[in-house]
């Protein structure tokens, strides 16, 4: 099934969102035959944007700490390009937007991160691909 939703939100900080959380989707996915997930539902009336992967996780200790500024981690130490700000900004963008951020991981399964886009202009739908169409403009934060 190929259905359509529409949200409304800010087109340039949405694709800074989702362009961070597939970035560290992929960075932390490298072993073979691990893949990346992107799927959209509707969930009681909101749109329910989630991207999971199959990458090496995030270890509990460090996941209370991830979307706070410049806080790296045990990962990000590994791989020397994180600056640990990309989580955060992510977090406080959604925030912002008025959209819900969530992430969980468990180390060696991967991780998941969502956003669930709480606002009266989300279109109803079933499960499937997802065509947001981005409304607001850089004004709105």
């Amino acid at each position: 099934m190929n259905d359509s939703y529409t949200v409304t939100t800010d087109r340039k900080w949405m694709k800074f969102i989702l362009g961070q959380f597939l970035t560290n989707a992929i960075k932390y996915t490298f072993e073979p035959n691990k893949k990346v997930y992107i799927q959209a539902k509707c969930q009681e009336g909101h749109l329910l944007l989630t991207i999971r992967d199959e990458g090496i996780g995030i270890p509990s200790s460090d996941l209370p700490r991830i979307t706070k500024a410049f806080f790296t981690g045990e990962n990000g130490r590994k791989t020397g390009e994180s600056t640990g700000m990309g989580l955060y900004l992510a977090k406080e963008v959604c925030g912002k937007l008025g959209h819900q951020f969530s992430i969980s991981s468990v180390k060696g399964e991967g991780t998941t991160v969502s956003v669930l886009f709480d606002n009266e202009d989300t279109a109803t739908g079933g499960e499937g691909n997802a065509a947001i169409e981005n409304r607001r403009s850089d004004e709105s934060l």
